[in-house]
């Protein structure tokens, strides 16, 4: 590709009348965009491969360093945020059950569940573990909703029936239609 005029051959438009730029312009496609994009995917992973390796051996040779009592303060800092975590972490997986369900049109009950299932290592809810579980929730088998839908605002008369009262056993009969409810 060549630059003309700080743009390259592939961002300008070519005339229809000018062949030396159209002799100029790439005449093989480029590669398939997924390709590209798992050659990306795969150097991603091993990118974040190394940076846990490099983050675990500073974490290491910080803890060599530290003197006894920096080791008792970073482990009790440590216990606590663990701690804090725990209590969180369950109130963060209910939530999360609960937009996935909502989303996904399902009922997901989470009074009795243990929430501690939903966390992961790091103390924090698991969107994988909370899909499967709203993935194995049964889908509702009547899509109608629990309330009958408003016809529209404004007055509503059952049927030309006039009312003539306002009370409430003969308002109900108007209402049902003459049923006893």
């Amino acid at each position: 590709m060549s630059i003309r005029n700080g743009f390259t051959i592939s961002e300008i438009e070519i005339p229809a009348n000018d062949t030396a730029l159209q002799s100029e312009a790439p005449a093989a496609e480029p590669p398939a965009p997924s390709a590209d994009a798992e050659r990306w995917k795969a150097l991603s992973r091993e990118n974040e491969k190394r940076w846990k390796q490099t983050a675990a051996e500073l974490d290491r040779l910080r803890q060599a360093q530290m003197t006894e009592q920096e080791k008792v303060l970073a482990q009790a800092r440590h216990e606590a945020r663990q701690d804090a975590l725990s209590e969180l972490g369950t109130t963060l997986a209910e939530a999360e059950i609960r937009a996935q369900a909502a989303s996904a049109g399902v009922s997901a009950p989470t009074d009795y569940l243990d929430l501690s299932r939903f966390l992961g290592d790091d103390g924090r809810a698991d969107p994988e573990k909370v899909s499967a579980f709203i993935s194995s929730l049964p889908k509702p088998t009547h899509p109608q909703p629990e309330f009958p839908q408003l016809v529209g605002t404004g007055h509503h008369r059952a049927g030309d029936a006039p009312i003539t009262t306002l009370d409430p056993s003969e308002l109900a009969d108007i209402i049902t239609g003459g049923a006893h409810i």
